[in-house]
C-alpha cells in the first residue's frame, strides 16, 4: 500500500510538471496571471518576513553602538580626569615657581643672537677641535661667547678677529662647559677629550645617571644660556666613564649663531654661596 501511494506521488507530480510546461509554452494568460499571483503572494510574505528580522537588526546596531558610546565616553571621562590633575600639578608648579623666584630674587638672563656665520673651515688636527667662522669683532662679537647650531651647543669663541673668529668646540681636550642632568637637575661639567662623545665629570656622590639621559646647559658660568640640548648619555661605565652623544653633529657644520648671554647680578652681590664642584670647574675654564 505504501509502495502504491508514493508511486501515485511520482505519476501526480510528474503528470502536474508536463501540464504546466503544456501551459507554458502555450503562453497561457492563466498560467502568466497564476504565476504574477503566486509571485506578489510570495513577495508579500516575504515583506512581512523581513519586517521582524529588520527590527532585531537594527535592535542588535543600537545596542552596539550604545554601548560603543559608553565605553568611549567612559574613555572620555576617565581622559579628562586625568587632564584635569595635570592642569592642577601644573599650576601649582608654577606658583611653587613664582614664589621661589620672588623669595630668592632670581632674574632671568638676556640672549640675544649676536651674528649667523658661515663655517669657513676646521682645525684638521686631531688634538685641537676648532672651527673658524667669518663673523668677527666687528660683528660684534667677543671672547667667550657661545656658538650654537639648530641641533645644540657647538663651543665658544676664543679668539676674536675684526672678521673672523675661532670656536673651540665642545669635543676639545680644553673645554668644559657646566651642564646638567634634565631627568634629576644634577650639575656637571661636560669635559671634552677630543673624541666624538665628550665626559660627563663632577658627579655628586650618590648621583645616579643613566643612559638615554637628557643633557642640558645649566647657565653656569654666563656663557651658555641654561636649557639648551647638550645631547644625550650613551655610555655609563667605570673604565670609560659617562660619555654623551652630542644633539650637534660637530663634522658637519655649516653655519651657526653666536649668542650673547646677560644675567643681571643679584643685589646682594657680595655675599655668595658656596660653589659646588662643577661651578668652581666652571670658573676656572673662564
Amino acid at each position: 500500500m505504501k509502495g502504491f501511494g508514493q508511486r501515485f506521488s511520482a505519476i501526480f507530480f510528474i503528470l502536474l510538471s508536463l501540464a504546466l510546461l503544456v501551459f507554458g509554452r502555450n503562453d497561457n494568460q492563466a498560467v502568466e496571471s497564476g504565476r504574477a499571483t503566486v509571485f506578489d503572494g510570495f513577495t508579500t510574505v516575504l515583506e512581512v518576513l523581513s519586517k521582524p528580522l529588520e527590527t532585531a537588526d537594527d535592535f542588535v546596531s543600537w545596542t552596539q553602538n550604545l554601548a560603543l558610546v559608553y565605553s568611549e565616553n567612559e574613555r572620555l571621562r576617565q581622559e579628562n580626569t586625568r587632564l584635569r590633575q595635570e592642569q592642577i600639578a601644573a599650576s601649582q608648579l608654577v606658583i611653587d615657581n613664582q614664589r621661589l623666584s620672588s623669595l630668592l630674587n632670581i632674574r632671568e638672563g638676556h640672549v640675544t643672537t649676536i651674528a649667523a656665520s658661515r663655517v669657513v673651515s676646521d682645525s684638521g688636527s686631531p688634538f685641537f677641535k676648532s672651527v673658524l667662522i667669518n663673523s668677527g669683532r666687528d660683528d660684534g662679537i667677543r671672547k667667550g661667547m657661545a656658538v650654537v647650531n639648530e641641533q645644540g651647543i657647538v663651543g665658544r669663541t676664543i679668539n676674536v678677529g675684526s672678521g673672523s673668529a675661532r670656536v673651540l668646540l665642545v669635543t676639545d681636550l680644553n673645554s668644559r662647559v657646566p651642564v646638567k642632568i634634565a631627568s634629576s637637575g644634577i650639575n656637571v661639567i661636560l669635559e671634552g677629550d677630543n673624541s666624538n662623545q665628550p665626559l660627563l665629570n663632577f658627579l655628586p656622590l650618590g648621583a645616579k645617571v643613566k643612559v638615554g639621559d637628557l643633557v642640558l646647559t645649566s647657565g653656569f658660568a654666563k656663557v651658555f644660556p641654561p636649557d639648551l640640548p647638550v645631547g644625550r648619555v650613551v655610555e655609563v661605565s667605570e673604565e670609560d666613564g659617562i660619555r654623551v652623544n652630542l644633539a650637534a653633529n660637530l663634522y658637519r657644520l655649516n653655519y651657526v649663531s653666536v649668542l650673547g648671554y646677560d644675567i643681571a647680578s643679584s643685589p646682594d652681590a657680595g655675599v655668595s654661596a658656596p660653589e659646588t664642584p662643577a661651578e668652581q670647574a666652571a670658573e676656572e675654564q673662564n
